[in-house]
């Protein structure tokens, strides 16, 4: 609460306490949230408590804060059941936009909130495979379309869509293989990845959901394993250690990790300048 300490000093603090899930924490909350130094991780300690004011309280704000702290709301409101189903009655009444939600949070919105969310996000899982879906997206991104495209505009739906796993010229997480060097040339390529993430899928890659018995869920692949921890690489969040002892439920899916329908969410114009951010050779600052 000392506001002439250093911001860095005020985050340990805030991140020691949500850890530990202290109470006296939460009353101090509202206050922190008005904070320009402390309130991402202010955010970021609602997911430890489950707390239907504090879910309120973050999509009241929602509208008030810049990008980041957006999408952190997001990520912390997907955490929790009690959070999520206010999440998705958000987005069901339009007050939050479909396309403010990362196709894997909407993944795990599913598993935190239940079929229900089906009905509201649409299919998550499932997508058109066949020829027909290639065939659309190819005849979208024309050489003529992509030389035309809008780099920065590409950039910000890379970092949206893909850089919470992806690395691409040294920007993004380290959660799933750097693209830097890869076939990006090849729309083929790109194209085969996008719809069928888990054509091909190595071990290391595959989605694990781990959900504690307080109730919290990560999605993420596993990083390290002990008799005692887990280490898991959490899509969009720092690395978390989960003692084995606090696990309720651990599940390995058959599915990669990057889930189908990256381009549901985007309009034609959208995924163009995607196409080409993903295929260009220099870094787009």
């Amino acid at each position: 609460k000392n506001k002439t300490a250093a911001s860095s000093q005020r985050v340990k603090a805030l991140q020691m306490l949500s850890a530990q899930q202290r109470p006296e924490l939460v009353p101090e909350i509202p206050d922190l949230l008005k904070e320009n130094d402390v309130r991402l991780e202010t955010i970021r300690a609602v997911a430890s408590f489950d707390q239907e004011p504090l879910g309120r309280l973050l999509l009241e704000k929602y509208p008030l804060y810049n990008e980041m702290e957006k999408s952190e709301i997001i990520r912390t409101m997907a955490s929790r059941p009690i959070y999520g189903n206010l999440l998705a009655k958000e987005i069901k009444s339009g007050n939050i936009p479909k396309n403010d939600i990362p196709v894997p949070v909407a993944r795990q919105l599913h598993r935190v909130v239940g079929s229900g969310f089906i009905e509201i996000w649409g299919p998550i899982e499932d997508f058109p495979k066949d020829e027909a879906a290639y065939e659309q997206y190819k005849n979208i991104i024309t050489e003529d379309a992509l030389a035309n495209a809008d780099l920065q505009v590409g950039k910000k739906h890379f970092m949206q869509s893909c850089g919470n796993c992806h690395k691409m010229f040294g920007e993004g997480a380290d959660l799933g293989p750097d693209l830097t060097g890869s076939n990006r040339l090849d729309p083929d390529y790109i194209l085969m990845n996008v719809l069928e993430p888990s054509a091909e899928i190595q071990d290391a890659y595959r989605m694990v959901v781990i959900t504690t018995l307080d109730g919290r869920t990560y999605t993420g692949n596993i990083a390290a394993e002990s008799p005692r921890q887990i280490t898991l690489k959490v899509i969009g969040q720092e690395t978390v250690m989960i003692n084995k002892s606090n696990i309720q439920n651990k599940e390995i899916t058959p599915v990669s990790l990057m889930p189908p329908g990256l381009f549901e969410a985007l309009e034609e114009e959208e995924i163009i300048a995607l196409m080409a951010f993903l295929q260009t050779q220099k870094k787009i600052n």
